[in-house]
């Protein structure tokens, strides 16, 4: 991924998340060690695509914390949430995030966002996703928002 789509990337999804979810996201420059790894394994995987002049697809990692934080601050509910809940405000984010990109990379709107998708995942650890190409980090109080960003852009 070139440097001005991870500055799209960067600035769409903090604004987004910021915003929106009351989250402040600041971009790693260097992978996290293993150390630094929430030690949690329950993650929310979200992944959404786009096609036209541009095309990519993004799938997101959320550990369980984020994702209940985001959905909680969204939803304005301290209460038990539910995990569709959960599932639902992340894929709603990511819509957001997503949209909120391709806004500064198609400015003449040609690109076409499908429906994001997301699942829980049970046994997650960012092991397997460290080698991917196109992977961002992003530190939050919650943990590590783990993001892998595979891109064409004209």
């Amino acid at each position: 991924m070139d440097d001005n789509m991870r500055q799209a990337v960067s600035s769409s999804l903090a604004e987004v998340f910021e915003t929106m979810f009351f989250t402040l996201l600041e971009p790693v420059d260097a992978i996290p060690t293993r150390q630094e790894w929430s030690p949690e394994k329950d993650f929310v995987e979200a992944e959404i695509s786009y096609s036209g002049v541009n095309s990519g697809d993004l799938r997101f990692f959320f550990p369980q914390s984020l994702a209940r934080s985001i959905a909680s601050n969204f939803l304005g509910e301290q209460e038990e949430l539910s995990e569709g809940q959960i599932v639902d405000t992340v894929r709603e984010s990511v819509n957001m995030a997503v949209g909120s990109m391709l806004g500064r990379i198609d400015p003449a709107g040609e690109c076409v966002l499908a429906i994001p998708q997301a699942r829980l995942l049970d046994d997650f650890t960012p092991e397997s996703i460290v080698a991917e190409l196109g992977l961002c980090v992003f530190r939050t109080a919650s943990g590590y928002l783990w993001l892998v960003c595979n891109t064409n852009t004209a």
